[in-house]
């Protein structure tokens, strides 16, 4: 039997931050499927990397995921202290996201498309932009770290889209993804495959 997620939106009122808010590891399973959830132990093989103080994070086509991108952040740099978000959808999956925050065990401060909140001592600012990011994509600023999961199928129509990815990420900076970006020029880290449905996962720091 397959393995069904489902998610509803919630009225969540912001509770503002608590340092001390620790998420609840039972209830994020309830947001992931198992195999995802097991894969994440593979990060713990990825060789440390060097990373900037309060880093920019782009995440296009996000959905509703803000777990997958927290916990990448807690295993490949748990030393980090501040980091900005910024997600981006055609859709509007704010109110989701606080949703599954609020379920938990996450509190946090709202303004507008602004949240912030705390992730086990990590303060993060959460920008959501909606949009089409193949119009978008130029009004975004240069990024520290790229992210992107299941998006494929969203960038076969858009040739140069990777390319003008890696323009748009410093110099030092980390991309992460499931799939392409094989031909740019980027330090390789070893990664198991199974970290991506496609089994195409990279993850390379511009040099």
């Amino acid at each position: 039997m397959g393995f069904l997620i489902s998610f509803e939106e919630k009225a969540v009122k912001a509770k503002g931050l608590n340092k001390l808010a620790r998420p609840d590891p039972e209830k994020i399973k309830r947001y992931l499927f198992p195999d995802e959830y097991q894969n994440l132990a593979l990060l713990a093989d990825v060789p440390r990397m060097g990373y900037p103080e309060n880093p920019i994070f782009f995440y296009p086509g996000c959905g509703a995921d803000i777990l997958m991108p927290l916990k990448y952040m807690e295993i490949l740099f748990p030393r980090s202290r501040n980091i900005t978000f910024i997600f981006n959808d055609t859709d509007n999956n704010l109110g989701l996201i606080k949703t599954i925050l609020d379920e938990i065990g996450i509190s946090f401060k709202q303004k507008n498309n602004l949240l912030q909140f705390y992730w086990d001592g990590l303060l993060v600012d959460l920008k959501f932009i909606q949009g089409n990011v193949f119009q978008t994509l130029q009004q975004i600023p240069a990024f520290d770290i790229y992210f992107e999961r299941a998006f494929r199928i969203m960038k076969d129509d858009h040739p140069g889209y990777e390319n003008q990815i890696y323009q748009k990420l410093k110099p030092q900076g980390i991309l992460i993804s499931d799939s392409g970006f094989q031909h740019l020029p980027l330090e390789k880290i070893s990664v198991s495959p199974e970290l991506s449905a496609y089994k195409e996962m990279i993850i390379g720091i511009k040099k």
